[in-house]
């Protein structure tokens, strides 16, 4: 499936599943596993240690479309959603782990921040400057218990939300899910991806999505699952002065 496609796509159906989206990044089998290997890092999440077992890191960017140097790193850590959830967690700020330099010069990560805004492409208009925000998330699942991945059919306040899968150990097939709306009814899309950088592409303002809980196959080792988020967010519009 091409760029221009899977654009089009995106635009049309507000969703899009891309199965190979790895042979739209260059990579070799070392790249890959030192890309992999940062999931391994990551540190628990304890907004959210009483609903489920989530670690995490983030990498965020301001962009501007068009401009001379269109991105720039935005070193903070404190993360803040717009939404609310009906789970048990501790609302308002996160203070998160910032990803290492390692990863964020990695070229796989740079390859798909430039493959994801390509796909949006005329979507990130000139007139407006965007939030970019990449979460490095595993779920992890240990001692029999079901770990949830996600709060129920939600939305995430974005606008546009790019799901990576990059790996899992161990686990039950966790099944992503495409809604219409929040209420239960069959969903757009029902999968479960399995291979390396294999992702969901949705317009966050349209549709919803959730995935199912992380559960071990063998109960003697603990289970994960490996994901790469990164949403983007227009920013409200600078006061003229």
């Amino acid at each position: 499936m091409q760029i221009t496609n899977i654009s089009a796509q995106l635009m049309n159906e507000h969703y899009c599943h891309i199965p190979h989206f790895n042979k739209l990044i260059s990579h070799d089998p070392e790249t890959m596993n030192t890309f992999k290997a940062h999931w391994n890092g990551l540190v628990l999440d304890e907004n959210f240690k009483n609903y489920t077992h989530r670690e995490r890191r983030i990498l965020r960017y301001y962009y501007r479309p068009y401009a001379e140097q269109p991105l720039q790193l935005n070193r903070d850590a404190a993360y803040h959603s717009s939404m609310n959830y009906k789970i048990e967690y501790k609302q308002g700020v996160n203070q998160l782990d910032y990803a290492n330099e390692a990863f964020i010069t990695h070229p796989i990560m740079q390859n798909i921040l430039v493959t994801d805004i390509a796909i949006l492409d005329k979507k990130l208009t000139k007139e407006h400057n965007y939030a970019i925000d990449i979460h490095l998330f595993r779920i992890k699942a240990q001692e029999g218990k079901e770990s949830p991945t996600t709060s129920g059919i939600h939305q995430d306040g974005q606008d546009w939300i790019f799901m990576h899968f990059i790996q899992s150990h161990n686990t039950e097939p966790v099944i992503s899910e495409v809604h219409a709306t929040e209420d239960e009814a069959p969903p757009l899309l029902y999968t479960a991806m399995e291979n390396f950088l294999e992702t969901l592409a949705i317009n966050d303002k349209q549709l919803y999505h959730r995935a199912s809980g992380v559960r071990q196959i063998s109960l003697t080792h603990a289970a994960f699952r490996d994901l790469l988020l990164v949403t983007f967010r227009q920013l409200p519009e600078q006061p003229k002065s």
